[in-house]
């Protein structure tokens, strides 16, 4: 085993903040100067993506084409993915003919990707899916959140108001709708599928599929109160101005504030990139905190995708850690891997174990007060094995909400192109485990002190989670 394997579970990468249709990487194997994965990209986004729609007919794929992406799909999936170490299920072959049977008459593209879609779908991996370009894509200008009471409108337009609740789209109820898109949307758990259901629901091509949209026009139902009022929006190709987030914007890599008469410091980390810049912001923020006299510190993951996972034993050099357990992982080798990373070995799996890492301090004088992680479900992948190893190790208490993925779960990417169509796809190559494996099975990091945003919250522009860390902080004070 080469030692840049030994510790696998530390170099992972999350292209993952991409959905099912969300924008192609151009790269998920950058790499930075320290030799870490890193360049994950944004979670997507239906305000970032509007661009006047295209009136180009639509391009066809016809079936030998189809056929010959198809077999690649599924033959690189089978050779690359650790879940088909044994091959497809009979379930799965099923679900695979079936695609097959459909692809006897010339398709668009866009009919084709929700076909090869279906076969990403089958491993509910939030790592493996298909890219579907954004650009050129009317989009629906009703900004959405969906919280634990439903899905909720963050912005007035038209009659729709702010904090009301959304029950059907085009006649379709919010729950029926939802169960779609878990079919859809590779995912862990139903986080997941709510953050990027939020983002596809807005989007032309989607509410194509789902048969919500007609002559452009889209006809939303919601409940304000006891009454429920329906509005008809028209999709539109114009580039959609800022949106109300709840969450923190993500506009910097990371950044670091205090509340002095808190006696907290708030690191704000919005992706996971191990730089320099990272590293040199983080020992000015354990400067000031030992400078102030900070008792309390934070890290706010909520509006993180994930990345190189380096940042989270970057972050621990500086804090009263002695040693902690790291994650374990499962690398399977195969052709695609070797080319990818120049690797020797071309098949086999090499497994290893959850370590017992010795805390390689930074500073002579370690943080010794309190941790907190703030997670949401936009906490993900490598922003996840954070929270993961806190919580596991018992270094700090996780505040907010769950999270959108597994902490036992799939990644480090391979990116593919499809031959005939040119559709993009990226698929996992490991199985990481978690630092504390008997706490499985878990579909999420649930909080040690819940902080879910309700219609409420948005309505007031209220942090919900923000507001709860004050509120354990102050009660730590007294």
């Amino acid at each position: 085993m080469k030692p840049k394997w030994k510790q696998a579970a530390l170099l992972l990468v999350s292209a993952a903040a991409v959905a099912a249709a969300a924008l192609y990487i151009k790269s998920a194997d950058s790499r930075d100067s320290s030799g870490q994965a890193a360049g994950t990209p944004p979670a997507a986004s239906a305000q970032s993506q509007g661009a006047p729609a295209s009136d180009a007919p639509e391009k066809l794929v016809n079936p030998e084409q189809m056929k010959q992406d198809l077999d690649f799909l599924t033959e690189t999936l089978v050779q690359v993915h650790p879940a088909l170490i044994n091959g497809w299920s009979s379930g799965q072959q099923q679900v695979i003919s079936e695609a097959y049977d459909t692809i006897q008459t010339a398709r668009t593209e866009e009919e084709f990707y929700f076909i090869v879609n279906t076969i990403t779908s089958l491993l509910h991996d939030g790592h493996t899916n298909m890219h579907w370009e954004l650009q050129n894509q009317k989009l629906l200008n009703l900004p959405l959140f969906w919280s634990r009471e439903g899905l909720i409108v963050t912005e007035d337009r038209g009659t729709l108001h702010t904090g009301d609740i959304v029950t059907a789209i085009s006649g379709r109820s919010i729950g029926d709708l939802e169960q779609e898109l878990a079919g859809i949307i590779p995912a862990e758990n139903n986080q997941w599928v709510r953050v990027q259901g939020t983002v596809l629901l807005r989007v032309e091509f989607m509410l194509r599929h789902l048969g919500l949209a007609a002559d452009n026009q889209v006809e939303v139902t919601v409940t304000r109160g006891s009454g429920s009022i329906t509005e008809t929006l028209t999709l539109t190709d114009k580039p959609l101005q800022k949106e109300y987030s709840h969450y923190p914007k993500g506009e910097v890599p990371f950044s670091y504030s205090f509340e002095d008469e808190l006696s907290l410091g708030i690191f704000q980390l919005n992706t996971c990139e191990n730089t320099r810049k990272y590293q040199l912001t983080v020992k000015q923020f354990f400067d000031e905190v030992k400078k102030r006299g900070i008792q309390h510190i934070a890290v706010d993951l909520r509006s993180n995708g994930g990345g190189a996972s380096s940042v989270i034993g970057e972050f621990l050099s500086y804090m009263d850690v002695k040693s902690y357990y790291s994650y374990g992982a499962i690398v399977r080798y195969s052709p695609q891997v070797k080319e990818a990373y120049g690797e020797d070995q071309d098949n086999g799996v090499v497994q290893s174990p959850s370590q017992l890492i010795k805390n390689d301090l930074k500073t002579e004088f370690p943080y010794k007060g309190k941790l907190y992680l703030l997670t949401s479900a936009h906490t993900f992948s490598s922003a996840n094995m954070f929270a993961v190893i806190v919580q596991d190790n018992g270094l700090g208490q996780i505040i907010g909400e769950a999270t959108g993925n597994q902490p036992s779960s799939y990644g480090d990417v391979l990116t593919f192109q499809l031959p005939a169509s040119g559709i993009h796809f990226q698929a996992s190559f490991k199985q990481f485990t978690r630092s504390a494996p008997e706490r499985d099975p878990a579909d999420s990091v649930q909080p040690d002190i819940e902080a879910y945003t309700t219609a409420k919250d948005i309505l007031e522009r209220r942090d919900a989670q923000l507001d709860k860390l004050r509120e354990v902080v102050r009660a730590d004070l007294k």
